[in-house]
Order: C-alpha cells, then sequence, then structure tokens
C-alpha cells in the first residue's frame, strides 16, 4: 500500500542512522532551486528568482552601464590601489562562490545517489563514507549543474514574466493590469512548481540511472504526469514539517543562545559575544543539513517507488473509500 509515512520514515532512519550525509546536506542546501518553497514565497513577495537573480540583474545592468567603467576610470587613475584591492576581492568572492556552487551540486548527487543505495540494501547497514560521496558526485557535477540552472532560468523567466503587469502598474494603475497580473500569477506558478518537480525527478534519473541530460528531463516528465498530485502532497508535507523545524529551531535560539547573547551584550563580555553568536548559527547550519538530508531522502525514496508504479494520492484514497 502506498503510504507517505513509509517514506517519511525510511528517509528519517537515513538522516539518523547515516549522520555523515549531514554534510552533503548541508551544502545540498546551498543550491536555489530547492524549489517549489521558494517558487511560492517568491511569487506572493514578487521576487523572481531571489536574491541570487537580483545580483545578477545588477551585475548585468552595470555591465552595460557606461557610468560604471567611467567610474572605474576615475578610481584607476586617483587610487590605483585602492582599484586593485578591490578586484583582488572581487576575485576571491568569485572564488568562494565557485567553491560553493561546486559542492552544493557534488553533495546534492551525494545524497541521491547514497540514499539510494542505503534503501535499496534495506535493513543491512552499508559502510560508505564522505570521500565516497564526494568521488560519486563528481561524476554527476556538469548535468546536474545544467538540470538546477535550466530549472532555474525557465522559473526566474516564468516570474519575471509575471511581474511584468506589477511594472506598468507603476505607471499607470487601472484594473486590466491587475486583472492580467492575477491571470499570469495563476498561470505560470503552477508551471514553476511543475518545473520544479520535474527537475528533482531528472536528478534522480541522472544519479541512480545514468541517463543523459534529455532522457533524465523525459523522465522526470513521465513520472511528474503520472504522479503529479503526489508529488504536491508530498511537497507540503515536507512544508509543513520544514515549518515545524524552524519554530523548533527559533525556539532553542530564543531559549539558550539568545539570553546569552544579550547579557554578554550588557556585560560588555567579547568573547561571550561571539560563542552565542557562533552557537546561534550553529544551531540553524545543524538544523538546515539534518532537515535537507531528510528531504532529499524522501524524494529519492519516492522516487525509486514511483519508477516502478504510479502512486496513490491522500485525495484519491479518500475518494475511493466513498464510493
Amino acid at each position: 500500500m502506498f503510504s507517505y509515512r513509509f517514506f517519511l520514515k525510511q528517509a528519517w532512519n537515513i538522516t539518523k542512522r547515516y549522520r555523515y550525509l549531514w554534510f552533503f546536506g548541508l551544502f545540498a542546501s546551498l543550491i536555489a532551486l530547492g524549489g517549489e518553497y521558494q517558487i511560492i514565497s517568491q511569487g506572493l513577495n514578487n521576487n523572481p528568482g531571489g536574491s541570487f537573480v537580483s545580483i545578477g540583474v545588477f551585475m548585468l545592468y552595470n555591465l552595460f552601464n557606461p557610468s560604471f567603467y567611467a567610474g572605474i576610470g576615475s578610481l584607476a587613475a586617483s587610487n590605483p590601489a585602492a582599484l586593485w584591492s578591490l578586484i583582488t576581492a572581487l576575485l576571491l568572492a568569485l572564488a568562494l562562490i565557485i567553491i560553493m556552487v561546486y559542492l552544493a551540486i557534488v553533495s546534492q548527487a551525494a545524497l541521491v545517489e547514497h540514499s539510494a543505495q542505503i534503501i535499496l540494501n534495506k535493513k543491512k547497514k552499508i559502510g560508505l563514507s564522505i570521500n565516497e560521496g564526494l568521488a560519486s558526485g563528481r561524476k554527476h557535477f556538469w548535468s546536474l549543474l545544467g538540470l538546477n540552472i535550466s530549472g532555474n532560468i525557465i522559473i526566474t523567466f516564468s516570474f519575471l514574466i509575471i511581474s511584468l503587469p506589477l511594472v506598468f502598474l507603476f505607471i499607470t494603475d487601472t484594473s486590466v493590469l491587475t486583472l492580467a497580473y492575477i491571470l499570469l500569477f495563476v498561470i505560470f506558478v503552477p508551471i514553476s512548481l511543475s518545473i520544479a518537480f520535474i527537475i528533482k525527478y531528472a536528478i534522480a534519473a541522472r544519479v541512480l540511472e545514468n541517463l543523459s541530460f534529455v532522457a533524465a528531463m523525459e523522465k522526470g516528465w513521465k513520472i511528474f504526469q503520472n504522479n503529479w498530485l503526489v508529488s504536491l502532497e508530498m511537497s507540503l508535507i515536507l512544508f509543513l514539517i520544514n515549518f515545524a523545524v524552524g519554530i523548533v529551531t527559533i525556539a532553542v535560539i530564543s531559549l539558550f543562545f539568545l539570553p546569552l547573547l544579550l547579557l554578554s551584550l550588557q556585560l560588555y563580555l567579547p568573547l561571550l559575544t561571539a560563542l552565542s553568536f557562533i552557537l546561534t548559527l550553529a544551531a540553524m547550519l545543524v538544523a538546515a543539513s539534518i532537515f535537507n538530508t531528510f528531504q532529499i531522502s524522501t524524494w529519492t525514496s519516492l522516487y525509486i517507488h514511483l519508477q516502478e508504479k504510479k502512486g496513490l494520492s491522500k485525495l484519491e484514497r479518500i475518494f475511493q473509500r466513498q464510493r
């Protein structure tokens, strides 16, 4: 019998027993297409693509802005040392971003592959390690990078289209533009959600079956097409769990670390302030890594089941009972 509880329990057991996966969970959480929760929040906040896209748009604007190059020329003439310091800082930031993206993609692949190995070995605990995960993740780096970028481009483009009526609303306030915004929102948010689910399944298909980019996308589309309601229900369940984890994390920080921080500030104790800040950050990172490990393991478990047979959603089961 198809049961969400089974997949969630299986993923939680993997998360508990194989704590080395938390390392991958932490870095995999950096990937922007984590997807369906961000799509909803971005749509409600009218923020297409998130902060990384906003930074990208800002950089592109400056690249084609003549005053940007004039400012660089002025800085080079007046203070060359400051210009070289700025260039060095930008290069270091770029190197850090490249490293983070690399680790995020490799960690995503490692989580999917190791979760599947654990699931397929049933209850037998197998010996896996971080090094093995990094080695297996590297094999799929370029394919997964392409899948993640493709998904982000489509989703960002969808939200840019949704935002067009809002831009014109600043110029002229008409009911037609409001109606256009609502209509585009209703059309493109489901499209973006569908893309997020298809990419999830395509990533699993690429890692577990070594399919090509096109074949993985076709497999992801086929599974989503046959199980779109199951995908939505699983996403809702994970969203609620994510919300609960966030509440618990905030409660722990508020009860234990926040009072310590306030006390250190009142007593002017820099070391205690630093310690409380580090503990707060550590609690947030641990919570993020654990939940992301649990989430990817859940989707991997669901994928393994759905590629063999169609899932039966909760709504379908309810309607079947009422017949």
